[in-house]
């Protein structure tokens, strides 16, 4: 063998094997940190290349294939785990997944038996197809590099997949960032961007249509207290489509009206009162006279003989069971149960409508000239001159009443002409009412009782009604001890929880002995007349706001304390009046003394608002003054003139 020719190659394999080798640390660099900007390296996490490809083969039928490469740099960030939601219509394909080093050097490559999959609704579901597979990757020290990709099949469809490129969480920066659909060219596909300009190329070839969004180096999002729902602060593409089917089922979606008849068409029969439904309403109805009185009657029968199960087969999710499947099982979802109470009210002749309602406590928007599918749940609506929004879930709340969590939004009607966008009742501060009346027997050494009695309306009541439903009367106490941490040392000597069964309203009563209420110093006593409903709420100093500032909820407490002072004690100074308004509430507060008594009553309402960022150290100030004043001590001393 001529030695030259051996030597070359040697050469060669060398050279090929090291421009092998430099690509495969090319690849892996390419996750390395310092491949990233300082501003980037501020963030919890980056999201360094994040890819989603949908493609849409019919109005049935798409194929979803997503990857995402992260970047974690401490514990406040939770994108090192992915969730894949699976069910009837969405089969997973392939789940991959890699972990690599701050180097960018692959640390190993995760395997299929750590993909854990349960089911997604378990613990309030007794039948579902609805499934989730999780996998979650940690490594021993910041940073490192996770990797995931996976591939979904849907085979039917009412909704497209939306893009969050920063997945709703703070602190994440996007380093790259991309979403392609390609769908047949006469498929109407609409879509919106919002928070965002995400670039956009669209192009036709053949008989598809590609659209094509891209972003680079998008800052992290900081918390703030008070803002708006995270979809309407995250950039978000919404995608939607126009014409869609799912299980032999076919709508459209260009308008809120033609959606909602969609649902109408899909649940029609299904609110219909069967002749055992006729005899229940006749039963519970013949002696009322009141279209209101029915309600009650039908509602608080709904209440008592069923139960609050999901059930999600197939289509379930959309289409609810009938009438009779409610009265045969005694239970339902929220849309059967919604439908029941509908059946049952028709047999009285009174008119009412399902609700398709987003349930949380902070409402995402609707956007009225854009149709999606934006809702979780379901309500029903009875119309009139006083209209009545039932939550038909609920096993405790009086008719009429819905909560933090359904109330001041948006939401869509379904009619027979279609969908109608309507608005829940608003949440006022006149009707969430604390009303107190406190009565304080003071002794020389400083212990007191302390008797209270207590109305409460609205959002005000709703947690004792909850705690009187489902607790025992000794763990109610330990709720109140737990509320009043700040009494030291004190015996709860009775207690009592009144609810009324026709409006959202109860009493609440309960009296203390307190071991040391007050501060004895030589011949002063030391007493915070606030003796319960102190306000300790006061927000974090902020150096720069960006969101607005937004509370959706607002309520009113009122108190009234009579403090009857030791014999022989007057009152040497006492907290001085306060009065303040304000666009985030009012307060106010007198003491005075009224013979023998220390009198202290106390207003304070907090508003529903939607400020601009620079008002945040106007709210800071207002919390702070009202807990200032609510912290403020009256001075007793013993007047040594006063004979025994």
């Amino acid at each position: 063998m001529d030695y030259r020719l051996w030597t070359m190659d040697c050469k060669l394999w060398t050279i090929l094997f090291l421009c092998l080798m430099a690509n495969a640390i090319q690849a892996q660099s390419e996750y390395s940190i310092a491949n990233m900007s300082v501003e980037l390296l501020k963030a919890n996490a980056v999201v360094r290349n994040h890819t989603v490809e949908y493609e849409i083969k019919s109005p049935s039928k798409a194929r979803r294939y997503e990857r995402r490469v992260i970047t974690i740099f401490n514990g406040e960030s939770d994108l090192n785990e992915l969730y894949v939601y699976y069910d009837k219509f969405r089969k997973v394909e392939n789940i991959s997944a890699r972990l690599y080093d701050a180097k960018g050097k692959l640390v190993r490559k995760i395997s299929k038996k750590e993909i854990r999959d349960y089911s997604a609704i378990s613990g309030y579901s007794i039948y579902e197809d609805n499934r989730v597979k999780h996998l979650e990757i940690n490594h021993s020290q910041y940073p490192y590099t996770v990797e995931f990709e996976y591939t979904i099949n849907k085979s039917g469809i009412i909704s497209h997949p939306n893009w969050h490129p920063q997945f709703y969480d703070y602190g994440v920066a996007v380093q790259n960032g991309s979403y392609q659909i390609t769908a047949p060219k006469d498929a109407d596909i609409r879509y919106q961007a919002y928070n965002f300009d995400p670039k956009l190329e669209q192009t036709t070839e053949g008989g598809n249509t590609t659209y094509h969004w891209q972003i680079e180096n998008l800052p992290p999002l900081k918390e703030e207290y008070y803002t708006a729902h995270k979809r309407d602060l995250f950039p978000v593409l919404k995608v939607a489509p126009t014409a869609f089917s799912m299980d032999g089922h076919s709508g459209d979606m260009s308008t809120w009206v033609s959606f909602g008849k969609f649902i109408y068409d899909l649940n029609k029969g299904r609110g219909v009162p069967t002749e055992k439904t006729r005899q229940i309403v006749q039963s519970l109805t013949k002696d009322l006279n009141t279209e209101s009185e029915k309600i009650a009657a039908l509602y608080d029968y709904l209440q008592t003989t069923n139960r609050y199960v999901s059930v999600q087969l197939g289509i379930g999710g959309w289409q609810s069971f009938d009438t009779e499947y409610v009265e045969k099982n005694k239970y339902g979802d929220c849309k059967a149960l919604s439908y029941y109470m509908k059946a049952m009210l028709d047999a009285a002749d009174i008119e009412s409508y399902p609700v398709l309602i987003y349930a949380d406590r902070r409402p995402p928007q609707i956007d009225e000239d854009f149709a999606v599918n934006s809702f979780n749940h379901m309500i029903l609506y009875v119309p009139g001159d006083d209209p009545t929004w039932l939550e038909c879930t609920s096993s405790y709340s009086p008719p009429g009443y819905l909560g933090r969590s359904t109330e001041n939004r948006r939401v869509l009607l379904i009619t027979p002409e279609g969908g109608k966008l309507a608005d829940t009742p608003d949440s006022t501060p006149e009707y969430n009412v604390g009303d107190a009346k406190i009565k304080v027997k003071l002794r020389d050494d400083g212990a007191a009782t302390i008797e209270v009695r207590s109305t409460k309306t609205g959002a005000m009541q709703r947690g004792l009604r909850h705690d009187k439903n489902t607790l025992s009367e000794e763990k109610q106490k330990e709720e109140l001890q737990e509320a009043l941490e700040e009494l030291p040392r004190f015996t709860i000597d009775n207690y009592e929880i009144k609810l009324s069964e026709s409006e959202p309203k109860c009493e609440f009563n309960y009296d203390l002995s307190v071991r040391k209420l007050a501060t004895v110093q030589g011949s002063r006593i030391f007493i915070r007349p606030n003796v319960i409903h102190q306000s300790r709420f006061v927000p974090d100093r902020e150096k720069e706001r960006k969101q607005n500032i937004v509370r959706y909820n607002a309520y009113t407490e009122k108190d009234q304390v009579t403090i009857d002072l030791p014999i022989g004690y007057v009152a040497e100074s006492l907290p001085e009046n306060t009065n303040i308004q304000s666009d985030f509430g009012n307060y106010k507060m007198t003491c005075e003394i009224s013979g023998n008594q220390l009198v202290y009553n106390r207003t304070f309402e907090v508003k529903a608002y939607n400020l601009p960022p620079e008002r945040y150290q106007d709210m800071f100030d207002f919390y702070n003054q009202v807990k200032k004043s609510d912290k403020a001590k009256a001075v007793l001393v013993k007047n040594k003139d006063r004979k025994p």
